[in-house]
């Protein structure tokens, strides 16, 4: 298609492509640092393998989701602003408002994701872009319709934001719930000792976990990928029953022929579900993540470029920002920061816990004593006493690692399964709320907490949690500030959004923190 501006660009639609291609390097850097926790914690966690095999697993994992990617985005993000706010009388994309809205997106978005990651928090990436646009395109609005604050709220659409946010709450607690569940009957069913139960049931995990997995690479880490069309993915959702079963026979027959090696078993569930996770998160995330960068491209270079609609990204632009995650993956201390936190918040045994006891972590505390006292007290004895005598912890070993493989795989089996139906079903889902939260569910029904920690590991998933909850402020304002700043000032305003970037990066640079054991 031919390019809308004939000639040399102008001097403000230059400078801020420019900017926001750097800013597009950066955010894929800051942001796999942060969502490495998602397919990395449960392998590191349990030290299925050397961390050089875990970290050439994750890399095929993200450059294969990179190369399978269809590339296309939903510059929109899911309906989250009209775009036909942002387009004159004639039709034609009012460039400088959309430039601006973007590059206050990117901007905002390198300083959040930075700032997690220093303090070694995880944070959902989804929802700061979410809030971001939200951000951003108000401030834009507010600035250019003239149609005051009701004239701008009007450009967002409410009734899509507020489902993401909504469903993205339900899965916290869904996860959390469902990964505890899940590891009290499965410690039940295993025990501690995998030698004398593998043998006999460990098909049946082997087969249920490699099913979960297969179900979640076929409509997560591959759905809308180049290989696969639309008759494909059609051809396999008619015989998915097939499919599953067919790969739960297959790998409860491996499972029993090497039943006598249940580590290996269950450590390639591990290191599959690892791999697994970093094809979904490359596969999709990672359009996201230069997504505004790309819709900016697009809307300068691309004539008739419809910003509601789903526009591609170039394969080689793919491919290019998977090396760029590779690399943040294979260097980033910041990445070995977030992971540790969550490691540590999971971790069984007494570990030493980054925050301190609070009074709310204690309540809880203790409004879960009394209702697992109760709980106890209506189980018959008999059967008190058997579920006692399996899910027990064992003498804690200090060279332990901090989760054992089947919990590991419990992590992530409970997680690809969430995440897969969610996405079959259309629900705006966060990787990193559900993976996180499995964790935490699964250590609390693993029966790992101690009453010398307990209070500090719940008190550490309320500041993660609320984290979250105010990330999506922080994020809103953060690009609202920033577009405001671009509209405001016009070309001017570049290089200071430019500079408070990169002071804002510098300054975060110097926080010193505790160097990470984990990851």
């Amino acid at each position: 298609m031919a390019a809308p501006n004939q000639g040399l660009m102008p001097l403000f639609e230059t400078i801020a492509l420019l900017l926001i291609l750097a800013l597009a390097t950066f955010d894929l850097w800051v942001g796999v640092a942060n969502d490495a926790v998602n397919f990395l914690n449960s392998a590191f966690g349990s030290r299925v393998a050397r961390r050089r095999v875990i970290m050439i697993i994750s890399t095929v994992g993200i450059l294969f989701g990179a190369l399978t990617s269809s590339g296309l985005m939903e510059v929109a993000r899911r309906g989250v602003f009209d775009p036909s706010h942002f387009v004159d009388p004639q039709g034609a994309i009012i460039l400088t408002s959309i430039l601006a809205l973007y590059l206050g997106v990117m901007a905002a978005d390198v300083l959040l994701l930075d700032l997690f990651n220093t303090f070694g928090l995880p944070t959902s990436t989804t929802v700061s872009i979410v809030s971001e646009l939200v951000g951003a395109s108000i401030a834009v609005a507010l600035w250019t319709n003239g149609g005051g604050i009701d004239g701008a709220l009007e450009v967002i659409n409410s009734g899509p934001v507020l489902g993401i946010y909504t469903a993205i709450v339900l899965s916290v607690v869904t996860a959390f719930v469902s990964a505890a569940v899940v590891m009290f009957v499965v410690r039940v069913l295993y025990g501690h000792d995998l030698k004398s139960s593998f043998p006999r049931w460990g098909w049946l995990w082997t087969g249920v976990s490699f099913a979960a997995m297969t179900y979640f690479v076929l409509f997560k880490g591959l759905q809308g990928a180049a290989i696969l069309d639309d008759e494909t993915i059609s051809m396999l959702r008619d015989r998915i029953v097939l499919i599953l079963g067919s790969v739960f026979v297959v790998a409860g027959g491996l499972a029993m022929a090497f039943r006598q090696q249940p580590s290996r078993v269950i450590g390639a569930i591990v290191l599959t579900g690892t791999g697994a996770l970093s094809i979904a998160f490359a596969g999709n995330d990672l359009v996201n993540f230069i997504g505004p960068s790309v819709a900016a491209f697009q809307a300068v270079l691309v004539e008739g470029v419809d910003l509601s609609g789903r526009v591609g990204t170039p394969p080689w632009a793919l491919l290019l920002a998977g090396a760029v995650m590779v690399t943040a993956l294979t260097r980033s201390r910041k990445a070995r920061r977030v992971t540790d936190t969550e490691i540590r918040l999971a971790a069984q045994g007494h570990t030493k816990q980054r925050f301190r006891t609070s009074g709310l972590g204690a309540a809880l505390v203790a409004l879960g004593h009394a209702g697992l006292g109760a709980a106890r007290r209506l189980t018959p004895g008999g059967i008190r006493s058997r579920i006692e005598g399996r899910t027990a912890p064992p003498p804690l070993d200090p060279a332990a690692p901090p989760y054992d493989l089947l919990r590991a795989s419990v992590n992530l089996t409970v997680a690809a399964l969430l995440i897969s139906i969610g996405t079959a079903n259309g629900l705006p889902l966060s990787t990193t709320y559900i993976t996180f939260m499995a964790a935490m569910g699964a250590s609390l029904g693993d029966r790992t907490w101690r009453a010398a920690d307990a209070e500090q590991r719940v008190t550490g998933i309320l500041v993660v949690l609320g984290g979250w909850l105010i990330t999506g402020l922080i994020a809103a304002a953060g690009a609202f500030v920033m577009a405001s700043l671009i509209v405001l000032t016009g070309t001017a305003g570049l290089p200071i959004v430019a500079v408070l970037v990169a002071v804002g990066v510098w300054r975060l640079g110097r926080i010193r923190q505790p160097e990470p054991e984990h990851g």
